[in-house]
């Protein structure tokens, strides 16, 4: 997986630097607002508390003209996110995800520059895991594979600005440890969404 991801990059790269290619890249970075749904378990459900924090994301992006309306939107970027996780029992920590994201978007402009968005997001993990305060406290999570976004974007000139939801298809699965009571038979699951704000340049 993470061959085919450099392969695509270089892809994007060598077709859009071809003088008189439809394909245009670029890069872009911006902020995350993760968001954890209330966790839910058998033995956990009353436990454990998650509350959303800021991240951020960088990479590469490119932009397809298929028609004057019309755009194929593909994008490479690694995505960090993180959220607070405490437990009654005392323990807490910051879980943190790492990804690489795919997504894959089908632009429609509407008026002037302004364009509405949706595609799929192929999600690759490269690391998850948590900093916890005393007493123990881990945690791990299952990658998810595959989601969905719908947002917008505004393109001007060799700028674009980008506000989207990013979603799942399946809830997330982990495992935690608070106090050694551990979550092992009974993987702990979250409905996990980010909200992005981007900003990119085309070159």
């Amino acid at each position: 997986m993470r061959k085919m991801i450099l392969a695509l990059a270089a892809l994007l790269i060598c077709v859009g630097a071809q003088a008189g290619s439809p394909l245009k890249w670029g890069v872009k970075a911006g902020l995350n607002y993760h968001t954890v749904g209330e966790p839910t378990s058998l033995g956990m459900k009353d436990i454990v508390e998650a509350k959303n924090r800021v991240g951020w994301h960088a990479g590469l992006q490119a932009s397809w003209q298929v028609t004057r309306m019309l755009s194929i939107d593909p994008e490479l970027v690694f995505s960090r996110n993180s959220y607070d996780l405490s437990s009654s029992l005392g323990g807490g920590g910051i879980a943190y995800l790492n990804t690489i994201e795919v997504p894959v978007i089908l632009g429609v402009r509407i008026i002037g520059p302004l364009k509405v968005q949706a595609g799929v997001n192929i999600n690759v993990m490269t690391d998850s895991g948590a900093k916890g305060e005393k007493p123990t406290f881990r945690f791990s999570s299952s990658p998810q594979a595959l989601g969905y976004l719908l947002g917008v974007g505004v393109d001007l000139g060799h700028i674009n600005v980008t506000a989207r939801y990013n979603g799942f298809f399946r809830k997330n699965e982990g495992s935690i440890a608070f106090n050694n009571l551990q979550t092992t038979d009974d993987l702990l699951k979250m409905r996990v969404s980010t909200w992005q704000l981007g900003v990119g340049f085309y070159f």
